[in-house]
Formats: structure tokens, C-alpha cells, sequence
């Protein structure tokens, strides 16, 4: 129950921030606040007061898992976006995240899932050039599209959580994890601001990955070491 609520009340919470500090700072500010462990950390910390330190080994083996379907998604989005309909360029990017995320789900090896999702950060990085204009004037969102990207945020939360909850803790880790928020931010960003900002963004959002992946690195061999 504890897990659900933290989880149920920090995504629509973290929307609501990204949403007013893309509008007041620029979209790039946004995209490092969606790429942090924001939501993994808190969720990480429950499963083990919650079930002890194998259950949240195996939740953080699901974030890492989960990361290779966020850096994908904040890929194909960004180099998308100038080109495609926002809606256009959801639907393809969720395909790409979501033949990632299959991809990690049957990697067995933690270590290799890590060093997979670097690579693909590290490379799409490379061959993706930081916009000239970051920053652009931010547009003002109508006044139903903030709580509406808060409330489809946070039904997805006990969906996922109810999901874990049947599946177990990898699974539970994947989901919680999956990129919910970039996708309910990214389309949102790109519609009302342009794809120039949604990519800045995205890109922002992608260059926070390698700390993230290092994160739940150090909490999975920690977890893994009390488990022992």
C-alpha cells in the first residue's frame, strides 16, 4: 500500500514540476528532472522495507531493464520529432521503447543490460547534435493540459504497482520504471511548444541516463551483497 500511494502521488507530482519549469526554464531544465531517479529511488527503498533485499535486487535488475526502453524511447523521439506529427511520433517512439524493453526483459544479465543502455546513450548522443536554441520562449499550455497530463501520470502508477504486486518483483521493476512520463510529457511538450523543444527535452532527459543506470548499479549490488 505504501509503495502504491508514494508511487500514485510522485508521478503526477514530478509532471506538475517538469511542467512548470519547462514553462518558466525551458524544456532542456524539464528533461534532466524526467531522466533523474526520481521515482526509482523512493520505489527501490519501499521494496526493501517492504520484502527484504532479494525482492529489491530484483527490482532494481527491472529498472535497469526499463532504462533501455527509456533511452530508446528519448531517442527516437527527439530525432523524430522535426519530422512527424506529435501523435506520429509517439506511436513510433513507444514501438522502438517497447522492442528495447523486450530486449532487456530477456537479457539475464544485469551488467550486460547496463552496459547495453550505455552504449546506445553514448552513441545516440554522439550522432544526435545539441540543438542551437535550447531554450525556446515557452508556450503557454491550456488550462486543461497539465491536470491531464497529471491524471493519466498517475493511473498508470497502481496499475503497474497492482501488475508487480501478481508478477513479481523484475516485472514490477520494469514497470515501474517504464518511460510513463516522458511519454505523457514528450507529445505534450512537442504539440504545445514545437518539436524543437520536445527534442531539446528529450535530449536533455537522455544525457541524465548513464548516472541514472550508475544508480541502480550501486543499489542492485548493494541489495545483492545483503542478500547473500
Amino acid at each position: 500500500m505504501e509503495i502504491l500511494l508514494l508511487r500514485s502521488a510522485l508521478a503526477p507530482s514530478l509532471i506538475l514540476l517538469v511542467s512548470v519549469v519547462a514553462r518558466r526554464s525551458g524544456p532542456r531544465l524539464g528533461g534532466l528532472l524526467l531522466g533523474a531517479p526520481t521515482t526509482s529511488g523512493p520505489f527501490l527503498a519501499l521494496m526493501w522495507l517492504d520484502g527484504g533485499s532479494e525482492p529489491a535486487a530484483r527490482a532494481a535488475h527491472g529498472n535497469l531493464a526499463a532504462q533501455l526502453a527509456a533511452v530508446s524511447f528519448c531517442l527516437a523521439y527527439g530525432r523524430l520529432a522535426p519530422a512527424l506529427h506529435p501523435a506520429r511520433t509517439l506511436t513510433a517512439s513507444l514501438t522502438c521503447a517497447a522492442g528495447a524493453g523486450l530486449v532487456a526483459a530477456l537479457c539475464a544479465s544485469v551488467w550486460l543490460t547496463a552496459a547495453l543502455t550505455l552504449a546506445v546513450t553514448c552513441v545516440g548522443l554522439r550522432t544526435w547534435p545539441a540543438p542551437v536554441h535550447t531554450d525556446p520562449a515557452p508556450a503557454r499550455a491550456r488550462s486543461w493540459e497539465i491536470p491531464v497530463r497529471m491524471a493519466v501520470s498517475a493511473t498508470t502508477v497502481p496499475l503497474a504497482v497492482n501488475a508487480a504486486d501478481a508478477l513479481g518483483s523484475f516485472t514490477g521493476g520494469i514497470l515501474a520504471a517504464l518511460p510513463v512520463l516522458l511519454a505523457v510529457m514528450a507529445p505534450s511538450t512537442h504539440r504545445s511548444t514545437g518539436a524543437d523543444a520536445a527534442a531539446a527535452m528529450m535530449r536533455a532527459a537522455l544525457t541524465v541516463a548513464p548516472g541514472t543506470v550508475a544508480f541502480l548499479l550501486v543499489l542492485y549490488s548493494a541489495f545483492s551483497a545483503d542478500g547473500m
